[in-house]
């Protein structure tokens, strides 16, 4: 009942969202037989929130990576946090198995996870499935990925004093290079109605809001809300905060009247200081081309072409 009260609520708040929508956005999908990206980009695919709430509601993750299977020369995925749902009849470990079965069905080796707030509720399980750290960086050339995980069980994004120190000290310290930031919930501030609801930010939002006055991050991507493209609320750039672009990547999981299962494609071009976002429609199989984002980098990309050199929080808040 109190899911269904939330929905509700997002439902009124965002609205106004739905009818500044144009119709042709909500339709218009490119459709190609195959995508072949070009083998000398950086190719990212982006996801979250695939949580099934039942054995049924794997089909949305399933139908994803089927798509994403026929596509070619995808480097890696980050997937934005809640891989299973918490409270569903089925053991944990159980739901990670069948996730990362599905997911190397897809073909694209490397995976990058952060928690979200369904994985932090056994937080154990997820560091067991994952194998990775709740917080660490990918340094591809002179871009790099900073992932922040959830820490905790509540409804936001809880994310330690430690954890943003290290990311402050990443940011200050690369000044030079592109930096991207992940996190599962969004930023209070970031521009979207959905603030408004402040149990669901990033809790001491201030915090980072504090660092992007003063410096320069090109993109934050997080997932949570499970909102579609369609409803017109995937992107702000706030120039109060540097230009940063906040992205919602929408989710996996089917949840509204105009939900498909949906991801991002992010593409950087050696030598361009362009990066390109595309919103996939997997059940569609097309891209959403008038929803197509192109946002400015600070310098012209550079990559050698080999996997990311990473960073790891090791809890104390310097970058090592």
């Amino acid at each position: 009942m109190i899911a269904v009260f939330r929905r509700l609520v997002y439902v009124i708040f965002l609205l106004p969202g739905l009818w500044c929508t144009s119709a042709p956005a909500l339709k218009e999908v490119q459709k190609p037989a195959s995508v072949v990206f070009n083998s000398d980009d950086l190719v990212l695919w982006i996801f979250s929130d695939i949580q099934p709430r039942n054995k049924n509601d794997r089909r949305f993750f399933e139908i994803a990576a089927d798509d994403i299977a026929k596509m070619k020369n995808i480097d890696a995925a980050i997937c934005a946090g809640d891989i299973v749902h918490w409270g569903t009849g089925y053991r944990v470990e159980e739901s990670y198995n069948w996730f990362y079965k599905v997911y190397k069905s897809t073909g694209i080796r490397d995976l990058y996870e952060i928690a979200g707030n369904h994985d932090a509720r056994n937080i154990g399980a997820y560091l067991k499935a994952t194998g990775k750290p709740l917080h660490y960086a990918l340094q591809y050339g002179n871009l790099i990925i900073i992932l922040l995980s959830d820490e905790s069980d509540s409804s936001a994004t809880d994310i330690s004093d430690g954890a943003f120190l290290w990311w402050k000290n990443l940011v200050e310290s690369n000044r030079d290079k592109n930096i991207i930031t992940v996190t599962h919930s969004h930023l209070g501030g970031s521009g979207f109605l959905y603030n408004i609801v402040s149990y669901r930010n990033v809790r001491g939002s201030e915090r980072f809001t504090d660092v992007l006055a003063k410096e320069k991050v090109e993109l934050w991507l997080f997932g949570h809300t499970h909102m579609p493209s369609s409803f017109g609320l995937s992107k702000r750039q706030i120039g109060s905060l540097n230009d940063t672009v906040f992205m919602n990547v929408s989710a996996i999981q089917e949840d509204y009247l105009f939900s498909s299962t949906e991801s991002r494609i992010i593409t950087l071009k050696q030598g361009s200081d362009k990066m390109t976002v595309k919103i996939r429609d997997h059940r569609d199989a097309g891209f959403k081309s008038l929803l197509e984002q192109t946002i400015k980098l600070k310098t012209k990309f550079k990559y050698d072409g080999k996997g990311p050199v990473k960073i790891v929080y090791h809890g104390d808040g310097s970058v090592k």
